[in-house]
């Protein structure tokens, strides 16, 4: 029933996804500009550097590798195959350029690491506007303009993302170390195993997250808490829809990674972005109603259409919504 409310109300709000693919191609614009200013001329002779040592045509060969099975002699292949011996020594030089260029690199990492805190945080303020708008649709068939619900909510969104980000940070340190940890432990016996364990570690362990936190923003939005209230109450929503929260998010995430291949290949890569859109409107939708179906609110799951969460799904659905009290 969550699921396929989700997809309903996504249809029904679905200008939300060129509302927010418009809002982030201005701000990788944006950023994209202010970043190349400030690199260019400190990152230059590093580059240059690593431009000689040919960095993709090794990941290249070592990923052909991998998929060919055997070595080019026809013996079957193990672990350290040449390519991936050549691989370790291509990163070992980039090690030595490291050290020849540390000032410049500290610099240039000091002004990276800034840019992309200051557009993750803008993203999940972007995110607070998708939920916002969908809580004005899901509880008074309302609708607000992106623009105006960002402006209206920029001190509330801003302080919530900071905190959201920073729990993101610490959980992706966590995920990449883990999931790099095990594929590289068992790219030691199989090179094909081992990035299968990897990316499978990644997608499991970003999905748990995903469902742990599932209720903090709708909590935020929809209940007008304190950010440590809203997380507690997250914590509560998690405790009991957990194993169907975490079961969906991972299928939605390996849907959206097909996905990211499929339309890339078929469009260049330029139709990533309309994916990229889709997945964050859905996955914004899906917290939403999964938090009312925990707080028992009644929504519009479309124009016409109000749910009742209390009552089985044959009786949810309201077909007079104008005379049904979202109260």
């Amino acid at each position: 029933m969550i699921t396929k409310d989700s997809f309903s109300i996504l249809i029904s709000k679905f200008s939300l996804v060129y509302k927010i693919i418009l809002a982030l191609l201005i701000a990788l614009l944006v950023f994209g500009i202010i970043g190349y200013a400030i690199l260019a001329p400190t990152l230059s002779s590093f580059v240059r550097d690593v431009e000689d040592l040919h960095v993709f045509t090794a990941v290249k060969e070592y990923l052909s590798s991998i998929f060919r099975g055997v070595n080019s002699d026809g013996t079957q292949q193990n672990g350290r195959t040449e390519e991936y011996e050549q691989l370790v020594a291509t990163f070992k030089q980039i090690g030595s350029l490291i050290k020849e260029h540390a000032g410049q690199i500290w610099g240039g990492g000091i002004a990276v690491v800034i840019l992309g805190l200051l557009f993750f945080v803008f993203y999940h303020m972007c995110l607070y506007t998708v939920a916002d708008t969908i809580n004005a649709f899901m509880s008074s068939d309302s609708e607000y303009g992106f623009a105006s619900n960002f402006v209206a909510n920029i001190y509330k969104s801003f302080k919530f993302s900071i905190a959201y980000v920073g729990m993101s940070i610490a959980s992706f340190i966590v995920i990449a170390g883990l999931s790099l940890g095990l594929g590289f432990l068992l790219s030691a016996w199989n090179n094909f195993a081992g990035l299968v364990l990897g990316y499978f570690t990644a997608l499991l362990t970003f999905s748990i997250r995903r469902a742990l936190f599932a209720g903090w923003r709708p909590a935020y939005v929809v209940s007008d808490m304190t950010i440590k209230e809203s997380f507690i109450t997250n914590f509560k929503m998690s405790g009991r829809a957990f194993k169907d929260a975490l079961g969906v998010y991972f299928v939605l995430y390996l849907a959206a990674l097909l996905m990211f291949a499929l339309v890339g290949m078929v469009t260049l890569g330029f139709g990533i972005i309309i994916v990229v859109g889709i997945a964050t409107v859905l996955n914004q939708t899906y917290d939403m109603v999964n938090y009312y179906h925990y707080c028992g609110k009644k929504y519009y799951r479309d124009a016409q259409h109000v749910v009742d969460p209390t009552k089985k799904y044959k009786d949810a659905v309201l077909d007079n919504p104008i005379e049904t009290d979202l109260k």
